[in-house]
């Protein structure tokens, strides 16, 4: 009997050494994910500073460039698409470091387009994919990706191109 009660103990010690190694792995997790959270933090704040300064300050990040235009930012700026059918659809965009995601309306309400892509640090043409109301995912290509402007174009069902633009050219 004795055998068995020491086993009870000694599995007992096992378990609460198991727990509080779990808790302080946890509490380690903890403080990474602290201090991930606090360099994002710092991140977020500066950048718009530094995206101020122009591509020579931190070229390798290119926050802006003597061409005009940023790669990096984080801005709302207009965005206009110009349908086939002559239809008109304003909206904004939204730039969040290399991710521009828009969303437009028609004058009525009823017919919305929205869609996303992702900005090249080289300034290259890059693939957008815009939703629609009735048409589905039509697809087409933004040829000039900046995060303050851009524009581009994209393939109605119909076979016809529509056009949009957002931001403000430099």
């Amino acid at each position: 009997m004795g055998d068995a009660a020491t086993r009870d103990r000694q599995a007992e010690r096992a378990m609460r050494g198991s727990r509080r190694r779990a808790y302080v792995e946890g509490g380690m997790a903890n403080e990474v994910s602290m201090g991930r959270r606090a360099l994002l933090g710092c991140a977020s704040i500066l950048l718009p500073f530094l995206s101020g300064c122009g591509g020579g300050t931190l070229p390798g990040i290119q926050l802006g460039s003597d061409e005009g235009g940023s790669t990096v930012g984080f801005d709302s700026l207009p965005f206009r698409i110009q349908r086939v059918d002559g239809s008109v659809l304003t909206g904004h965009a939204s730039v969040r470091l290399l991710r521009v995601s828009f969303f437009t309306r028609d004058a009525t309400g009823y017919v919305a387009c929205s869609g996303s892509f992702t900005l090249d640090l080289k300034h290259a043409p890059v693939p957008v994919s815009v939703d629609c109301t009735g048409a589905g995912i039509l697809h087409g290509t933004v040829t000039t990706a900046r995060a303050d402007h851009g524009e581009g174009a994209f393939t109605e069902r119909s076979g016809g191109t529509s056009t949009f633009r957002y931001g403000a050219p430099p």
